[in-house]
């Protein structure tokens, strides 16, 4: 990783809102052929001019969030609402993004109707059949190009590496992965199709407690071999042997909410995924800092470090095109806080739209040096009438030295191992005493 630029940095923390939403990554995404998105916040794309413009300059790909969930699509059997994901798909066609599909089919975010049914292998596999082809088969012939990916099935694997018990495997057995892979093919050739799960040390202690396993290792810098993570040494054995038998699996996503001390090498951690020839991205990127240190140098400098390390492990890699951040400002998160409130701060510009640490190092990691004023006008939402915003550029500086970059990440790195532990304790301790 390049050094951060400290001229750039001071530029871009005293550049007013507009101006600093000029220095856009999409020019350098683009030219760098990388699917660099966000996790959009929807109910902002209607009203906050200033939120789409900071998408519209900033990625080239957008993630759902919910939108497409069983629950949200079909929430009684046969009645599909489209209106959330199709309001996010216009969005991305009008302003020449590309969508990425998330959580097609996941053990949370059932209907009522689903949970509460009599089903057999046969009718629930019919029903899993049916509602993949009606999803990825309606936005294949309404907005051809534009979904361009899928994550088919989400978070089928507990920390042990054993298939979660979901409704779907209680009901169709593991053979339920391969229906929804099929279907999906089936219903769009041309997208590619993923299983994203997370493998980063804090999110499976958790998901143990939770779920009443032991404990076991999950992925850090120290172990990104994943014969060293039980998770995902399980997901590696079983997406071997379904691509062995021909099911249509394209890719392997990582989830990355990154609350460890010390984050994972994804350039080590995705060498399995390479070696079945398949592809892989990183998807929900953010990185949660303690809510005291939140415009701390040190911990923005650590938080920084590890967006940057992350997206040069993608951009290195003949076989990850895709980067995904889950959201682009702390003011609009797409998802609410699950730290009870410990942990905040994660994503790249702050609460008032200003770019931070995080937004300099990405830049530098893709390479821009001087960025021009945004060129890109975002097309109206309907029923938003509102005029395009267009912002002036924020200036840049020379570079500074790699030795004061990294005694901060060094100070950040300390700061977050105390927070977190804490926290990893407290959330142990809450399990076991509700």
């Amino acid at each position: 990783m390049r050094a951060l630029t400290f001229g750039v940095l001071l530029g871009l923390v005293v550049a007013s809102q507009v101006g600093a939403q000029s220095a856009g990554l999409r020019p350098a995404a683009d030219a760098a052929g990388l699917n660099f998105g966000a996790a959009v916040t929807l109910g902002a794309l209607d009203a906050d001019d200033a939120y789409r413009q900071l998408l519209v300059d900033n990625v080239n790909m957008v993630s759902t969030v919910s939108e497409v969930d069983f629950g949200v699509v079909q929430p009684q059997p046969g009645v599909y609402d489209f209106a959330a994901a199709d309001a996010l798909v216009d969005f991305a066609a009008d302003n020449e993004l590309t969508v990425r599909g998330h959580g097609l089919i996941s053990p949370d975010g059932l209907p009522d109707w689903i949970v509460g049914g009599s089903w057999t292998a046969e009718t629930l596999g019919t029903v899993l059949r049916d509602h993949v082809t009606e999803v990825v088969g309606r936005y294949a012939e309404r907005n051809p190009g534009v979904v361009t990916q899928w994550d088919v099935v989400d978070e089928a694997f507990l920390p042990d590496g054993t298939v979660r018990d979901s409704l779907w495997r209680q009901v169709i057995g593991d053979d339920y992965i391969r229906i929804a892979f099929e279907a999906a093919r089936a219903a769009d050739p041309d997208a590619l199709l993923f299983y994203d799960d997370f493998y980063d040390d804090l999110s499976v202690t958790q998901d143990a407690v939770d779920s009443g396993l032991t404990i076991v290792p999950g992925a850090t810098a120290d172990r990104s071999d994943c014969a060293l993570v039980p998770k995902c040494a399980g997901v590696q054995s079983t997406i071997a042997s379904l691509t062995a038998a021909g099911v249509p699996i394209d890719g392997i996503g990582f989830q990355a909410h990154l609350l460890s001390p010390d984050p994972v090498d994804f350039s080590t951690f995705s060498g399995w995924v390479t070696d079945l020839g398949l592809v892989w991205a990183i998807t929900e990127f953010d990185v949660p800092v303690p809510v005291t240190e939140i415009t701390n140098p040190d911990t923005l400098a650590f938080q920084a470090d590890a967006y940057a390390t992350s997206l040069s492990a993608c951009l290195d890699a003949d076989s990850c095109d895709t980067f995904v951040v889950w959201g682009v400002t702390d003011r609009v998160p797409p998802t609410a806080d699950t730290t009870g409130g410990a942990f905040g701060g994660a994503l790249w510009f702050d609460a008032t739209d200003v770019p931070k640490p995080a937004a300099e190092a990405m830049a530098d990691v893709l390479g821009v040096v001087e960025p021009e004023p945004a060129t890109t006008d975002v097309a109206p939402t309907e029923p938003t009438t509102a005029p395009t915003v267009t912002s002036p550029s924020a200036e840049q500086s020379d570079d500074d030295s790699n030795a004061v970059v990294a005694l901060a990440v060094a100070a950040g790195a300390l700061v977050v191992v105390g927070a977190v532990i804490v926290l990893a304790r407290r959330r142990t301790s809450d399990a076991k005493n509700p």
